[in-house]
This record gives structure tokens, sequence and C-alpha cells, in this order.
């Protein structure tokens, strides 16, 4: 339950793995380091040294930050129960706030994601009241590019549904397409239509499905940088 390996293309992670075992695994910092980055953002050091990557996804909080990089990362979820084991895609996952495709007596046990590989690039972008906060909005971003052109693209959100959901209209707007700022300005556009957020403290429903498709927008341009290097 516990550890990260990579056999070929695939990094697979026990459920027990906590946060800080994620950002000093130079496997991740190498070959998925949109990891890293996200679990730096998770809580505070006493969070991070016990808390763990399968709690916070099986959790299924809206809130939290690793199920909108999990649908970003197309992961596979591997649980194990009474009838055996079975692995499901992260897309499909989370069903509604602290609701998952978790059956009774069922647990996770490890998370499988792709090694980067050439030409993919990575981001994440949270907008929070305070360090180590939950997010008031945010976005995760895996690209894979062609030149200048988006071949494909996964954008994960956070905070804004009940549950962590895919932007897949937004995604169809960029796929096969060179990013602009016009293209950008609908893309942010299909985020807000997205998106359905709680009301709390942390803002009202128009203010944090703008801030969702501003973060995405950020996390859009550091992945393409990134997928350029």
């Amino acid at each position: 339950l516990k550890g990260i390996s990579i056999d070929g293309d695939t990094i697979t992670i026990g459920a027990m793995t906590t946060e800080s075992e994620l950002i000093r695994s130079d496997t991740l910092q190498q070959y998925c380091p949109l990891l890293v980055e996200a679990a730096k953002l998770v809580a505070d050091p006493q969070v991070r040294n016990k808390g763990t990557i399968g709690g916070d996804v099986a959790h299924g909080d809206p809130g939290n930050d690793h199920p909108a990089v999990m649908l970003a990362l197309d992961a596979q979820l591997v649980i194990h129960g009474p009838d055996g084991e079975r692995t499901i895609p992260a897309n499909g996952f989370f069903l509604g706030t602290y609701w998952t495709a978790l059956d009774e007596y069922e647990i996770l046990v490890a998370i499988k994601v792709p090694a980067l590989k050439s030409g993919t690039g990575h981001g994440y972008h949270k907008l929070k009241r305070k360090t180590g906060d939950y997010a008031v909005a945010g976005s995760a971003v895996v690209v894979e590019m062609n030149g200048d052109v988006v071949r494909d693209i996964r954008i994960g959100l956070t905070n804004v549904a009940p549950m962590a959901i895919r932007a897949e209209a937004a995604e169809d707007l960029i796929r096969g397409n060179r990013v602009d700022d016009v293209l950008l300005k609908a893309v942010e556009k299909a985020i807000v239509a997205a998106c359905d957020p709680a009301v709390d403290l942390r803002g009202d429903e128009e203010y944090k499905s703008h801030m969702a498709a501003i973060m995405a927008r950020r996390a859009i341009i550091q992945a393409i940088e990134n997928a350029k290097e």
C-alpha cells in the first residue's frame, strides 16, 4: 500500500504514500512533476507528513487537490474488496460530494499514472485564501503537443462542482488547434459554463466560476510552455 515504482511507461503509487514522499520522490520529479507540484500545495508540512494521496483521492472531497490532478493525468485507480481487485479510470470515480465509485468494503490500494512523454506538459494553479487552504478554485492541466498544435489535452477542475470534474467542452475547443488569446477566451467561457460551485465564505457562484476559468487559463499556458522545454 506504500511506495512509488515505475515499470515502462506506468508509475504505480501505493495509496498510503504520503504527500511528503510524493514531493521527495526522484521518480515523480523526473516522470510526473505535476504530482509533486500539487502535493506541495496540500495543507502544511505537518499534514503532508501524515496525509496520503490515497486518502485525498478516496475521500471524494471536491476541494481536495488530487482528484482534479487524477483527471488531468488520466489516472487508473486500483481498488480491492471482497470480490477481488478491479481498476477503474479516475474519470468516472468521482460521483458527488464525498461520493465515489468505491463499493462497500472496498479500499483504494494504488494509483497508476503515465510517465511523462516527450512533448507533454503540465500545469496546476490554485486560488486560495491563505497558504495551505482548500482551493477557492483550481485547475490541473496536461497537454500533448505536436509542434505548436495541441494534440491532446485534459483539464481537471477543483472545488467548482459537487466533485472534481473534467472540462471536456473546453478540451474539445483546444484539441487539434494552436492556442492563442482568442481561443483562450472561448475556453474560459466553456469552463465557466461547466462550473456549478457551492456558495460559501470563499465566494459566490459567479466569482468561483470566473476564477476557475482564470486558473485553467494559467495552467494551460504553463502546460504548453512546459511541453516545449
